[in-house]
């Protein structure tokens, strides 16, 4: 660590280095030097194959909302010493980016004033974005939002995944198989490319330390895309309206009809007059096949034995499907999705 930190500082020794055990796929750090604070990342590379994109990515974004009256702590990246971007060391890949003070991170959503808050945040940073050239993001993962891809995916797994498996989950296949039809429907409209977060969860929103329903920050950049920005709402939606922790098989008492409506409400905040008619009319369809392409995940690496999403027991995986279809039905009892 004493290396990573000689490239932006002139006494390393003086830093004093606290880790942020939070998020899945960076390791980050809280660097404090004197009276200064900043955030260090080790990029994992594994999954971000280019980090040029994302700080392409970051400083396009960064640069736009400073031209605007946007509201919110903008994330800064840090150059080292060098003046680079990005510190290459020993196979690895560091960043660093400010600090927003006296701000705090939730794992799960307090209220649906919180929820809220959260929503009318993501719905500024939409509507400052809606001027920039499309031209100036590009993916950082793969794929990331390629639904197509992930039902073909899901198919190429059941006449190859594991039988037993597949035999196992035959009540959520037919599931998924009953409502391929809205992703079909989903993917025939055309929606406008704008910039999306797509990784809208509570943790990824800073909070004033001293009010829960202020937000300071809309942090972690890394996967912003291309693409429909109504994704990030059915992002909202998935991880915001269910109750139960993910791998939480139980259907009773999982939704929140509150939670639902106050992301609506307040997505819609800066949104109303900026989204097309057919965004409009999509808005719930597409809330509804965002839970469903993570269904279809899930499923898909519960057959592929799993291979992608970290799992600590037997049928993990299976059990966080079901949570999502128990979210799903809840969401059609409650929401006309057509």
């Amino acid at each position: 660590m004493e290396n990573v930190l000689a490239n932006y500082f002139e006494r390393p020794d003086d830093v004093i280095v606290t880790p942020i055990n939070q998020g899945y796929i960076n390791s980050t750090y809280k660097l404090t030097i004197g009276v200064n604070n900043y955030i260090l990342q080790k990029i994992n590379t594994s999954i971000f194959k280019q980090p040029e994109i994302i700080i392409s990515n970051m400083l396009s974004v960064a640069n736009h909302l400073k031209s605007k009256n946007y509201s919110k702590a903008i994330i800064e990246v840090i150059p080292n010493k060098n003046r680079n971007y990005l510190t290459f060391l020993n196979g690895e890949t560091w960043r660093m980016t400010s600090f927003v003070p006296n701000s705090v991170c939730y794992d799960k959503v307090l209220s649906k004033e919180q929820a809220f808050a959260a929503a009318s945040a993501i719905s500024e940073f939409h509507k400052e974005l809606n001027d920039l050239s499309i031209n100036r993001i590009s993916e950082s993962i793969e794929g990331f939002l390629d639904y197509k891809k992930r039902v073909k995916d899901f198919e190429k797994v059941l006449s190859k995944g594991n039988k037993v498996r597949i035999d196992l989950a035959k009540d959520e296949i037919d599931f998924i198989n009953k409502h391929l039809h809205l992703i079909n429907q989903y993917l025939s409209i055309d929606f406008p490319k704008r910039v999306v977060h797509a990784d809208a969860k509570i943790s990824n929103f800073l909070f004033d330390s001293e009010n829960e329903t202020n937000v300071a920050a809309l942090i972690d950049w890394d996967t912003m895309v291309p693409g429909n920005i109504l994704c990030d709402f059915g992002d909202m939606i998935r991880t915001y309206s269910n109750l139960k922790v993910e791998d939480d098989p139980n259907p009773v008492n999982n939704f929140s009809l509150e939670n639902y409506q106050a992301v609506k409400e307040g997505f819609m905040s800066e949104l109303k007059d900026i989204l097309t008619e057919e965004e409009l009319k999509a808005i719930d369809l597409t809330a509804f096949v965002v839970v469903l392409i993570q269904v279809i995940r899930f499923l898909t690496d519960f057959i592929n034995d799993d291979i992608y999403y970290h799992t600590e027991r037997e049928n993990q995986n299976l059990d966080r499907t079901i949570n999502q279809i128990n979210l799903l039905k809840s969401i059609q009892n409650h929401i006309c999705i057509n």
